[in-house]
């Protein structure tokens, strides 16, 4: 201190000077060390001065000794009740020595000071002024109210009146303009162009940005107020609730070629096709296929195989057809009856069955564009020889969800003239996704940017990306709006976009999350922010939060841009592709409607549930329903219940599956939903995840027709209204598999009643029914009922809590429960 009180001192300047000091001849005071002596009651105070080098310590103590006075040389000042000074009763050195260093002189002051500050200095030739005092206290560790320095505040200077309403330009601009008359006398504004109008002006428009900043994150920081998507995206992910950012419409799209030839699939090069006669015009919506396709001219359409006429079409229902071999393969030929055997076996194993022609006119006037179902086939497909006609033909199976919603006609009599190819399959599917193709490659900052290039239907452009300290790299997409995938709009499913994202020096794309709390300093992940303006950005990790992008790397971003409501269109809409770049493709149509396009999940919407999304879907499974309702949130599970049970060890929950569309529990389903269920079990509970219990019935139903149907007709009316499949018009039969669930009961009633909508039954007679099996196992007797002992006519046949009614009424299959129809009267 001393000198250099109240100074600003550059540090390293003056540490600078002080090495030098010895170059130039000269010294400075560096320590000062106080002691009082006598410790007990002290009257003098010792000081032990330490300086920066030796140079005149020695010639210091000569001319003391030789009578020069110590206060001259070393003049003290200061001192609040105790002043320092010269005179003699004042507080000033009196003695000097040589002290225990070579660079060190011991002073001894007399009498002491008080507990103010007291600034010693140095009056002696060749000491630099800058560093010739210091300031030092008697009571260094005394810290009590005497201790503190004596302070002088002074009065503020009159301060202008502020409006601290001001929050927008004009009324900032206003109150510097009144602060300045206020300051400057005279003052008035004048022209906009004067600086200090300039000034004014840039000062008003900061003060409004920064107070908007203000408002906006005061806003932000809570959900009732927060009006930024991507502020009540991160505010609703802390209640597990992910807002929906809507997602592309996706559609089929079937294809006809003249020769085998490959379309590829993907943003970056996959097929597209569009609606319109351009992809650029104003109303055309561009599709790309997600897959890739192999299409096969074979494939193109495929004719119902008729065994020489005598099957005409397929009923509702149906879960097979045989196929007839399409030109030029020759149906005499077993070889060739292979080649579409292995075509089907090994391709896309879809099918999609659609009505060409109108069934009662044999013309395309009049057709039902509704009349089309896409099947997803079984590899199971099998060449089958017809040894009346010496020909082949190859039989197809398709997935059991995929039975025949309504009856297909393949040969129809119009006129007295059969029409054959009323409906057809089609084999070469391709599935498609809205949304133009983007690829953008974003660079490091500063690093030379490439040509943008709008005019190709795959948009190509450059742009650098935003390195940050704490956050990791910022990188926005040049182009809006971000396409999502397919989601649930429900807050449980995470959005993904259709971002594809490959790093410079990574062999793979890197991963899309929600989140980067629970990502590795080695995962490498990135996410996507979109918001209200619909323009998205990507953010990847820091090094602890997931990995950090190498400096210098570059991002080649391929997605699709489109907004989600503008993909759905009707069929046959898109026709349109590139012929030049595909002359092996004969025609494309989508086959079904794209309404799957989703907008955004409205703000007003996310404010509403965010804070009941914990309600709504519970994290844990604590109750036997909760067991039962997470499972049934699985695409392929109708029904599930749940139930306690003690394995001898701990305490395991079993949870029955009664599979949609079906009574069989594949493999595949069974760990799906395990998996799903494990992940929210309760800490000491095991998990067995089981089909359901069927129960097979013995029903009889006797009815009584009318006189102007037939009861061969009747009978098999009845039977598909009693199936466990379709009616002919395409309604569930009442034993069909997602008609029932675990303890409903069957009521007399429910029979009588559907057999009374059946046209033709003029009374319902009788209708028994009872467990085919009994309570205790399968039957070993025979099935048959002894003459003249009908079944009991029972209201209700209840069930346990765990079974689920079954009568599939299948002669090859009884197990699965029988029903037994008795026809009187009708017409003879």
């Amino acid at each position: 201190m001393g000198a250099l009180s109240g100074k600003i001192v550059d540090g390293e300047a003056l540490q600078q000077r002080i090495d030098n000091l010895a170059t130039h001849a000269l010294n400075g005071v560096h320590l000062v060390f106080v002691q009082l002596l006598p410790a007990a009651a002290p009257t003098q105070a010792v000081l032990d001065l330490e300086f920066h080098n030796t140079l005149q310590l020695a010639n210091i103590l000569a001319a003391i000794g030789g009578g020069a006075a110590p206060h001259t040389i070393f003049p003290l000042s200061g001192g609040s009740r105790l002043r320092a000074g010269s005179a003699a009763g004042q507080v000033r050195v009196d003695q000097v020595l040589a002290g225990p260093a070579a660079n060190q002189l011991r002073l001894r002051i007399r009498p002491i000071g008080d507990y103010s500050t007291y600034t010693l200095g140095v009056e002696f030739a060749q000491f630099d002024p800058l560093l010739a005092e210091i300031s030092f206290k008697f009571r260094p560790a005394c810290f009590n109210m005497n201790c503190a320095e004596v302070e002088r505040p002074r009065a503020l200077p009159p301060q202008p009146a502020i409006d601290y309403l001001a929050k927008d330009f004009d009324s900032f601009k206003h109150t510097l303009i009144c602060a300045m008359q206020q300051r400057v006398p005279g003052w008035q504004p004048t022209s906009e162009a004067d600086l200090d109008q300039v000034l004014i002006d840039l000062i008003a428009a900061d003060a409004d940005e920064l107070s908007d900043f203000q408002d906006r994150m005061l806003n932000e920081a809570f959900l009732a107020s927060a009006r930024k998507r991507v502020s009540l995206a991160r505010h609703a992910r802390l209640m597990d609730y992910h807002i929906h950012q809507g997602n592309q419409a996706s559609t089929w799209l079937a294809v006809e070629a003249s020769a085998p030839t490959l379309l590829p699939g993907g943003i970056a090069a996959g097929f597209a096709a569009w609606t319109g006669q351009r992809w650029n015009d104003a109303g055309s919506r561009i599709f790309v296929a997600t897959e890739a396709l192999q299409c096969e001219p074979l494939l193109n359409r495929l004719g119902l195989y008729s065994w020489g006429g005598s099957v005409t079409a397929l009923e509702a229902g149906s879960r097979s057809a045989d196929l007839a071999l399409p030109a030029p393969l020759n149906a005499a030929n077993n070889a060739d009856a292979l080649v579409l055997r292995d075509l089907l076996n090994n391709g896309s194993g879809r099918l999609l069955i659609q009505q060409q022609l109108n069934p009662h006119t044999g013309t395309p006037t009049g057709r039902d564009p509704g009349a089309r179902q896409l099947l997803h086939l079984l590899a199971n497909a099998q060449a089958v020889f017809d040894p009346f006609a010496a020909r082949w033909c190859v039989r197809v199976h398709w997935q059991d969800s995929d039975r025949l919603a309504r009856r297909y006609c393949f040969i129809a009599q119009c006129s007295g003239v059969a029409v054959s190819d009323v409906s057809a399959f089609h084999g070469n599917l391709l599935p498609l996704a809205h949304g133009r193709p983007h690829r953008s490659i974003l660079r490091a900052p500063g690093s030379p940017l490439g040509v943008t290039d709008p005019a190709a239907l795959l948009h190509k452009d450059e742009a650098w990306y935003e390195p940050t300290a704490a956050w990791g790299v910022l990188a926005e997409l040049p182009q809006a709006p971000l396409a999502y995938r397919r989601t649930p709009a429900d807050g449980i499913a995470a959005p993904r976009s259709t971002l594809d994202v490959h790093v410079s020096g990574f062999a793979t794309p890197w991963s899309e999350q929600s989140d980067l709390i629970e990502s590795q300093d080695d995962s490498t992940h990135f996410l996507v922010e979109t918001d209200e303006y619909r323009r998205s950005r990507l953010r990847f990790g820091n090094g602890s939060n997931g990995r950090a992008l190498p400096e210098g790397a570059v991002l080649t971003c391929h997605y699709q841009v489109g907004s989600g409501i503008d993909g759905n269109v009707g069929s046959d809409a898109i026709r349109a592709f590139d012929r030049a770049a595909n002359p092996a493709l004969v025609q494309v149509w989508n086959p079904f409607d794209a309404v799957d396009g989703v907008q955004p999940e409205p703000v007003a919407e996310i404010i509403r549930r965010v804070p009941e999304a914990f309600r709504a879907r519970q994290l844990r499974a604590v109750t036997l329903e909760d067991y039962a309702r997470r499972a049934e949130e699985l695409a392929g599970v109708a029904h599930a219940r749940a139930a306690y049970a003690w394995t001898g060890s701990w305490r395991c929950v079993r949870v029955a599956i009664d599979p949609r569309g079906s009574t069989e529990l594949d493999e595949a389903l069974r760990l799906r939903i395990a998996a799903h269920l494990d992940a929210v079990r309760l800490i000491g509970e095991d998990l067995e995840v089981r089909p359901a219990s069927y129960v097979p019935l013995d029903i009889a139903i006797h009815v009584c027709a009318h006189p102007d149907y037939w009861p061969e007709h009747l009978r098999r009316a009845l039977e598909l209204e009693f199936s466990d499949s379709y009616t002919a018009d395409g309604r569930r039969g009442l034993f069909h598999a997602d008609e029932w669930t675990f303890g409903q009961p069957l009521h007399a009633s429910q029979l009588i009643g559907r057999a009374l909508a059946v046209q033709g039954v003029g009374r319902v007679l009788h209708v028994g029914m009872r467990r085919l099996h009994g309570l205790s196992g399968p039957s070993l007797g025979t099935l048959t009922l002894p003459a003249g002992a009908p079944l009991p006519a029972l209201q209700t046949l209840e069930v346990r809590s765990f079974e689920i009614i079954q009568v599939a009424n299948d002669p090859s299959r009884l197990e699965t429960g029988r029903l037994t129809l008795a026809i009187s009267g009708g017409r003879r």
